[in-house]
């Protein structure tokens, strides 16, 4: 029997000498993965557009849906407030993706240049970055508050009168703004930071002989050089403000009155506060339909050239 089990084991594969689970090993290091995507990101998105077709009504009993097709995008295409939303969501996310590039290039490009204590200041200013949106949104709200806020006082101090930061439509919202600029700026800037710290330096070495000035030198030079990973801040800045919803809701739940609502705040009210959970997906399916098309269109156009390998 010992003969015919070496002899068997002579002749079988390598297939059927190595265990299953090493044969499968690429499967089982990317299971857990696969598991997580499914159960936190497929199955949630599936439900989500299916609620999109949907009139859920939460009874005693549970739960019921009723399949009413298109209603709740048609619905949402006529409504106000939707519309309101999604112009302040597109306010917000082209104001303080623009602020926050230009602060951080200007950051960037500032210490790249030789500034004394630079690690210092490269460390101050990753601190926003790690803060939770929640405690800034709170330590801004504080910050605003009319009566004891430190701005206000700083303002009276200056002879200035006090500003109701939260309160004026007309102000409330750029002071919001403020405070995203100031979280995320440092994100802008240290991608921007590494970037230029990697630049080659051929090229400055001979704008130097050639006696070019410091903003011809980045005019024709570091913007150029930089233009990649600059499309690429600006993408992820852009989808990161769009969806933009804890400030808000922290700082002023969209208000004064309906000033400050963004799209994913007008979710929010529509499925928690109203409980019109097919309409809020719908919305939301809208919501998440717009800014896979504006990605793919960005990396087709904008980042093409980038992307492509270089002609031989």
């Amino acid at each position: 029997m010992a003969s015919e089990a070496a002899v068997a084991e002579r002749h079988a594969t390598p297939a059927q000498i190595v265990p299953w689970w090493e044969r499968n090993l690429a499967w089982l290091l990317v299971a857990p993965m696969i598991v997580m995507f499914v159960v936190f990101a497929l199955l949630p998105s599936l439900t989500a557009i299916l609620f999109a077709f949907s009139h859920i009504k939460l009874t005693r009993g549970g739960m019921q849906r009723t399949f009413i097709g298109v209603d709740n995008f048609q619905r949402a295409l006529e409504d106000p407030i939707v519309r309101q939303s999604a112009g302040i969501t597109l306010k917000w996310a082209l104001v303080v993706t623009t602020v926050e590039i230009l602060l951080g290039l200007g950051l960037a490009l500032l210490l790249a240049h030789g500034v004394r204590g630079r690690g210092v200041f490269t460390s101050l200013l990753i601190i926003p970055i790690i803060m939770p949106p929640v405690a800034v949104s709170l330590m801004w709200f504080f910050m605003y508050e009319p009566n004891f806020g430190v701005i206000n006082y700083l303002l009276n101090q200056v002879g200035l009168p006090s500003v109701l930061w939260l309160s004026d439509p007309n102000i409330a919202l750029y002071a919001m703004m403020a405070v995203d600029v100031w979280q995320a700026t440092p994100f802008a800037f240290l991608l921007l930071y590494a970037a230029i710290l990697s630049l080659p330096r051929d090229p400055y070495e001979a704008a130097a002989i050639d006696g070019a000035s410091r903003w011809h030198i980045f005019r024709t030079v570091t913007l150029p050089l930089l233009l990649p990973v600059l499309g690429v801040v600006v993408l992820l800045r852009l989808i990161d403000a769009a969806r933009v919803f804890d400030k808000i809701f922290v700082m002023t739940r969209g208000g004064p009155g309906s000033s400050a609502y963004t799209t994913t705040l007008t979710v929010y009210v529509e499925a928690f506060n109203k409980y019109d959970f097919g309409y809020a997906s719908a919305i939301s399916f809208m919501f998440q339909v717009v800014l896979v098309i504006f990605g793919t269109i960005y990396v087709r156009r904008v980042m093409a050239d980038y992307s492509a390998p270089a002609e031989s």
